[in-house]
């Protein structure tokens, strides 16, 4: 919350500033000698917007340069006022356009690749170095309907010997040689979800070697202008995992761990 107000200060301090220099310069009032003044009023002014609205800087600012240029027409507070609404009412308008200029990270999903039954339910490990493949195998055996007779939830495990010691065939997919790289190609594994094939994941976690269950895979697309008005696009791919040392939540993982990793698709 406290993010969101200073924003919204910084905002109003730039407006009022900003506002009152073009009033001055506009009635040819700004010079050398009042330009601190000017600036301070200004200040005072987005105070002003930020606790009180446009009607409240428009008061400031009025009030401030009927002092600053020695005149007692204070009634000009209501017009810098009026055109304080306009300028904020700018503002707003630039901010709505900038929000919806393209390729500003609007991302278009091309390809959507899931279970047909759902996500996988959220299994969580015992300990935080252990327990990983019990967990996911928990998870994918409750999508399937099938009975788990295991509980090693506090010693590391292979993934497809416990899914075998649970009546439970995966296979370890190969990887493709892409350029120079072999690597799991999102798009295949993604086809044996949509299949009903649900699949789990071992990757290095910082040393450790952790198994989580694939959930979802999505393939996105980004177009983006730069400043020459140049059109490009830009694709990705998101790889979304029910990870069971975060309690089983539902999160995206890096596409290079997703890619280095070892896949292993469970027979439904």
């Amino acid at each position: 919350m406290k993010v969101l107000q200073s924003k919204s200060l910084s905002r109003s301090l730039l407006k009022g500033t900003v506002l009152n220099f073009g009033l001055q310069l506009a009635n040819r009032n700004l010079n050398k000698n009042n330009f601190w003044q000017t600036l301070l009023v200004g200040a005072a002014g987005g105070f002003g917007d930020y606790f009180g609205g446009n009607t409240a800087m428009g008061a400031i600012i009025g009030g401030g340069n009927a002092l600053i240029n020695k005149t007692k027409d204070f009634s000009t507070a209501i017009k810098y006022a009026a055109i304080g609404g306009a300028a904020d009412l700018l503002l707003k308008v630039k901010e709505a356009k900038a929000e919806e200029l393209p390729g500003k990270d609007v991302w278009t999903i091309l390809e959507d690749y899931h279970l047909p039954k759902g996500d996988l339910r959220p299994h969580s490990q015992r300990g935080n170095e252990a327990g990983c493949a019990q967990a996911t195998l928990d998870s994918i055996a409750e999508y399937l309907g099938k009975a788990i007779k295991t509980a090693k939830y506090y010693e590391g495990y292979d993934f497809t010997m416990l899914a075998k010691l649970n009546d439970i065939y995966a296979d370890d997919l190969d990887k493709m040689l892409v350029g120079k790289r072999k690597i799991n190609v999102p798009n295949i594994v993604g086809s044996y979800l949509n299949r009903g094939f649900p699949a789990a994941l071992t990757y290095n976690n910082d040393g450790i070697q952790h198994i989580v269950g694939i959930n979802r895979i999505q393939k996105e697309r980004k177009e983006i202008i730069d400043k020459k008005g140049v059109v490009s696009e830009k694709f990705r791919w998101r790889v979304q995992i029910m990870n069971p040392l975060n309690e089983g939540s539902l999160e995206f993982i890096s596409i290079s761990l997703f890619e280095a990793g070892l896949v292993s698709i469970v027979r439904p």
